[in-house]
């Protein structure tokens, strides 16, 4: 009996010990194989960077003078900058109305002042498009800029309102979108502009002196809706709303137009004629001045734009009582715009609202070759240059180019 249980615990002690083996070997066969180190792979260099465009160089012209030009209006509500970007860049002016001599002057001073040598090579592409009234219109052109990857987009207003959501497009895009002339109300837009009201408030405050306070006045405003056109009469009215003995007898719409403005005029003259004692005209005074000429009535004081030939004809019927003020929205104010814009371009700080200074002259004060051009068309706007904002066109310069 003994011996039989000893030999059966034989038997199992020999079948414990293969056991062990078998796990030993099953252990060691799922263990992870032996690996020799890994090396440390070599340092690599830094890959190269992409090329970067370099800055452009361009020197000055003589007299330029950012902080002398780009001054902040009464109104400017702050300070501006954008991100640099490296020229040369695409601008391109949206216009609006291209009816009159001034705007067809301000897009050959645009085309002029590009071609400059110090901003030429600044500018790799620059288109002018104008879409007449057409706010609609004007804004599916300022969009297609936009999908055309301009730098900038210089903007001469159908009218103030209605462009802020375009506006807001460009910004979004990276567009700067400089306003002039008919400025817009967008707080995204940089507005470059003479002061609008203080224009009519000088045109009207010389007429009342010549007048010595009293008398009838006929006012002929510009283009209906438009900021320009809002402000200065509005300034002209502020004014001579302060004298009880002056009298506004007439308003009619001369749409910054000779042929129109000569032809309202003489409408009133035939009408009216004894009851005018000066006029008060926004821009189209040489045919304000024509409508007096041809109806042979007496010259009256006459507060006026800038024309080349209000100038002329000041001169010489100055003796016969052709007297007044000549104040000048200069169409350079394209040149000053896009002057801004590639500044901002390049990172510069700048006034959001620029106030530009009042060019005057008065019919005491011409001198021919310096404020008046009397070899020039008399539809020729003779405030053409802002040496500290390094516009410095000559007008052959300017009549060289198509206003197309």
């Amino acid at each position: 009996m003994i011996g039989r249980f000893q030999g059966r615990r034989g038997r199992y002690g020999m079948m414990g010990w293969v056991l062990l083996v078998i796990v030993a070997w099953v252990i060691s066969a799922c263990a992870p194989a032996a690996t020799s180190p890994t090396p440390t792979p070599k340092p690599t260099e830094p890959p190269t960077p992409e090329p970067t465009p370099t800055s452009v160089q361009v020197a000055p012209p003589p007299g330029y003078d950012p902080a002398a030009c780009f001054q902040p209006a009464v109104d400017n509500d702050r300070m501006v900058k954008f991100p640099p970007k490296p020229p040369p860049y695409k601008i391109a002016v949206s216009n609006s109305y291209i009816g009159n001599a001034w705007r067809t002057q301000m897009i050959q001073i645009a085309k002029a002042y590009v071609k400059q040598p110090h901003v030429a090579p600044l500018i790799k592409e620059f288109t002018v498009v104008s879409s007449g009234q057409d706010v609609a219109a004007q804004i599916a052109q300022m969009d297609n800029m936009i999908a055309a990857g301009v730098d900038a987009i210089i903007l001469n207003a159908a009218t103030p309102t209605g462009f802020d959501a375009v506006i807001r497009r460009a910004r979004d895009a990276g567009i700067i979108v400089v306003s002039f002339d008919n400025i817009v109300t967008s707080p995204d837009a940089v507005l470059v502009n003479e002061d609008q009201v203080e224009f009519g408030r000088v045109m009207a405050r010389d007429l009342v002196e010549r007048l010595n306070g009293k008398g009838n006045v006929v006012m002929v405003n510009g283009v209906p809706g438009t900021s320009v056109d809002r402000d200065r009469n509005a300034g002209a009215k502020e004014v001579f709303s302060q004298y009880p003995d002056i009298k506004i007898i007439a308003e009619v719409v001369g749409m910054w137009d000779d042929g129109v403005t000569q032809k309202v005029m003489a409408d009133l003259l035939a009408t009216r004629g004894d009851e005018i004692d000066g006029v008060w005209v926004q821009a189209g005074t040489v045919g304000a001045v024509k409508a007096f000429i041809d109806a042979g009535r007496p010259f009256v004081p006459i507060a006026g734009e800038a024309e080349n030939g209000f100038r002329k004809l000041m001169a010489k019927y100055r003796d016969q009582g052709l007297v007044g003020i000549s104040v000048g929205q200069s169409p350079a104010l394209v040149a000053v715009s896009i002057q801004a814009a590639l500044e901002l371009l390049q990172g510069k700080e700048l006034p959001r609202v620029i106030s530009v200074p009042l060019p005057v002259a008065r019919s005491e004060d011409l001198k021919p070759g310096v404020n008046y051009f009397p070899d020039l068309p008399d539809d020729f706007f003779t405030p053409i240059k802002f040496p500290s904002c390094g516009v410095n066109l000559t007008p052959e310069e300017i009549l060289a180019e198509s206003a197309k």
